[in-house]
Order: structure tokens, then C-alpha cells, then sequence
């Protein structure tokens, strides 16, 4: 019966070991500067126009992120950086997906206007 006890209160002491570790995670900095600059390219880039879901995901993934940090719960804020970096990526790859595709929009506008213009030189 000893033996069962001892065996249960390891078990037991390597249990509230392991959770005590994943509670104090480092604070991610390196994930959180890289979630606060990707929201702010974003911005810049105009998402608020070519993306605004996946910005306004990335802004509220920050704040959780933030909330979380400041309740110490550095694993879970991780996760939420993760998700605000790659909803950043993505307002960011559409805001440059929307400029490109207005400069090839232009291209074409202005080869028609060349196209016309050569129409009318040969008549």
C-alpha cells in the first residue's frame, strides 16, 4: 500500500511539475514585435481597404496576445501572436496582391490607349 502512495504522489508532483513549466514560458518578445510590425505594415499598406477581416483578425489576435501576457500566461499569448503574425501575412500579401493587380489594370489601359493611337496614325 506504501508503494501505491509513493508511486501516486510521484506521479502527482511530476503532474504539478509539467503544468508549472508550460505556465512560465518565456514571454514571447521576439513573436510580439514581429505581431505588432506585420498589424503596422499592414496598415501601411491601406489593408483597411484590401484586407480589412484579416487585419481586424491580426489587431484582435494582438490584444489577446497582450491580454494574455499580462495574466502570465506566456503559452497561450504565443499562440495568439502565431495567429495575429500569420493574419498580418495574409492583409499584407492581399494589399500587395490589390497594387498589383491596379498596375497591371493600368498596363492594359495604357496599351489600349497606344493601340488606339496607332489606329488612328495609320488611317
Amino acid at each position: 500500500m506504501r508503494r501505491i502512495k509513493t508511486g501516486f504522489f510521484t506521479i502527482l508532483m511530476t503532474v504539478f511539475a509539467l503544468t508549472a513549466c508550460a505556465n512560465n514560458a518565456p514571454v514571447p518578445n521576439i513573436l510580439l514585435s514581429q505581431a505588432e510590425a506585420g498589424v503596422e505594415q499592414a496598415r501601411s499598406l491601406n489593408a483597411e481597404k484590401h484586407a480589412p477581416l484579416a487585419l481586424r483578425d491580426a489587431k484582435q489576435n494582438l490584444d489577446k496576445a497582450n491580454a494574455a501576457i499580462a495574466k502570465k500566461d506566456n503559452a497561450k499569448a504565443s499562440q495568439w501572436l502565431e495567429r495575429s503574425v500569420a493574419d498580418s501575412d495574409l492583409a499584407i500579401a492581399k494589399s500587395h496582391a490589390k497594387k498589383s493587380e491596379r498596375a497591371a489594370d493600368q498596363v492594359e489601359e495604357n496599351l489600349r490607349v497606344l493601340e488606339q493611337e496607332v489606329k488612328n496614325n495609320q488611317q
